[in-house]
């Protein structure tokens, strides 16, 4: 147990992370009851996990700013506390551009199937929870279960979570086998460390269950299913045909080697401030005790007012005193915007989000256009993931109504997902964008999307339709009683007078 002291030196110096799970899955290979064909898809998935797991660790450090450059190019006497967050920036910057929203199918279809699914799963907000680890490590996946009282089981993992090996003919998003992590917990042997105890193996007409009961010793067993294809989905940012099926991260190379020199930078601007901050003094000509004693008490001699020294008499000469003068920062200020301008051209985030101010304020037009590069990229990881999800909503309907996704009620086919656009980010940029268009377009503005447009969510939308509903036959019921009186004042004007 940690002391007083050495607990907040700890939680001083360590930010916070998800608790610690050590991943071994190499007794899968010999589980009770693994059929062959299992046992040659769990090793290659294996050896294809393991051969990523030092890069994944490598990324999550670089996430959550728990880097340390090796060679800092001085020597120094000074704590070297400096992080850098650009990394998490470029992920953080981009997720936040990806929102889905909500799920549709053709108008007058019946969409309790599907509604059932989203809540049951809490789908929305998983995906839009995930969204940042797909950016971490360049792809996420889903999986597809069927739960004991048959309803659809849909999960999301990270790299951390699951490994798949692409499909042999290339199809986007298809595996040719994968395993994931589906539940990760403490055990008797597992020595106050999460360990995996159920693993599923996801291959064609199958979906395996691998439970661990000891310290590297696994059950398997088989659940058949319908469909012909895995049910593990995989999402990838920034895909590139067959040279990298399952996406690139955006914490690439070239982000880490400009971390590293902003680190760097950093750190010299650290040191320079120190010396800046208390300039050097310099003497010569000091008799050993005026040594002695200056050695003994820098920080005095260094802070005091007056410095009084006698002549050595041994020389006969007056000690020399000089002083050091300061660096300027601006150097390492201009190398750092440098730095962050090359961050920002090879991510797409604005200079402005990685703390650089420039000297001029920015216009409306001038920051839309710095955040355009990033939108674009949100836009086409946006289109490509409405076609996994749309595979994945069309497995787990195919569950709920004891069907495959080939026999699949073609009414239920034409799903849809909703997403926000990434252009129109904040709340005033779609104010104006609802405003622009019901200019245009008369009656837009009392249309349900520019009421979410402009910040109206679902359950106070509920209720302004609900109270329009009433204002609306209030209005109507008046027009009916005022019809009857105005058609007899009518007829009372146009009688004769006297009759």
């Amino acid at each position: 147990m940690l002391d007083a002291e050495q607990r907040e030196k700890y939680y001083a110096t360590h930010t916070w992370r998800p608790i610690e799970a050590q991943v071994s899955l190499r007794g899968m290979a010999n589980a009770d009851g693994i059929t062959d064909e299992a046992r040659y898809a769990v090793e290659l998935l294996i050896d294809e996990y393991e051969r990523h797991a030092v890069h994944n660790e490598t990324l999550r450090n670089y996430y959550d700013g728990n880097v340390r450059v090796g060679d800092y190019g001085v020597t120094a006497n000074i704590d070297n506390d400096q992080t850098c967050h650009w990394p998490e920036k470029a992920v953080n910057d981009w997720a936040e551009r990806i929102n889905l929203e909500y799920f549709t199918l053709p108008e007058g279809v019946d969409d309790s199937v599907m509604q059932g699914i989203v809540e049951r799963n809490n789908l929305i907000d998983n995906y839009n929870q995930h969204v940042p680890v797909k950016g971490l490590y360049g792809c996420m996946a889903s999986t597809v279960n069927r739960t004991v009282d048959g309803h659809a089981l849909i999960r999301f993992h990270g790299a951390d979570t699951f490994t798949a090996i692409p499909s042999p003919d290339f199809t986007d998003g298809v595996v040719a086998s994968g395993l994931a992590i589906a539940r990760r917990e403490f055990t008797p042997w597992s020595h106050d460390v999460m360990v995996p105890t159920i693993v599923n193996l996801h291959l064609p007409h199958n979906v395996g269950e691998f439970r661990q009961y000891d310290d590297g010793k696994w059950s398997y067993s088989e659940g058949r299913m319908a469909e012909a294809l895995p049910t593990l989905y995989v999402f990838a940012h920034r895909r590139v045909g067959t040279v990298a099926p399952f996406g690139r991260t955006r914490i690439t190379k070239f982000v880490r080697t400009l971390t590293d020199d902003a680190i760097r930078c950093m750190f010299h601007m650290q040191v320079s401030g120190a010396f800046y901050s208390m300039a050097k003094l310099w003497a010569t000509g000091l008799t050993d005790e005026q040594f002695d004693t200056m050695m003994a008490d820098k920080d005095k001699f260094q802070l005091a007012r007056m410095l009084l020294l006698t002549a050595n008499e041994q020389t006969d000469r007056d000690p020399n005193i000089g002083q050091l003068s300061g660096n300027s920062p601006q150097p390492f200020i201009d190398e750092l915007r440098s730095l962050a301008a090359q961050f920002s051209g090879a991510t797409g985030v604005p200079l402005s989000s990685l703390g650089i101010i420039q000297d001029n304020p920015s216009s409306a037009e001038a920051i839309q256009s710095g955040r355009e590069d990033i939108c674009l990229i949100a836009q086409r990881d946006i289109a490509a993931d409405k076609a996994t999800l749309r595979r994945v909503m069309h497995a787990a309907m195919a569950i709920e109504t004891n069907a495959t996704t080939d026999t699949l009620d073609p009414s239920l086919r034409d799903i849809k997902a909703k997403f926000s656009d990434p252009i129109l980010h904040t709340l005033s940029e779609r104010s104006d964008w609802a405003l622009k268009v019901n200019s245009m377009r008369s009656g837009f503005g009392q249309t349900d999307v520019a009421a979410r447009a402009v910040g109206i969510d679902d359950a106070d939308l509920e209720s302004v339709k609900a109270d329009e509903m009433q204002a609306n036959a209030a209005q109507m019921m008046a027009q009916l009683f005022a019809q009857p009186q105005q058609g007899t004042e009518q007829t009372n004007d146009s009688a004769p007078v006297g009759e």
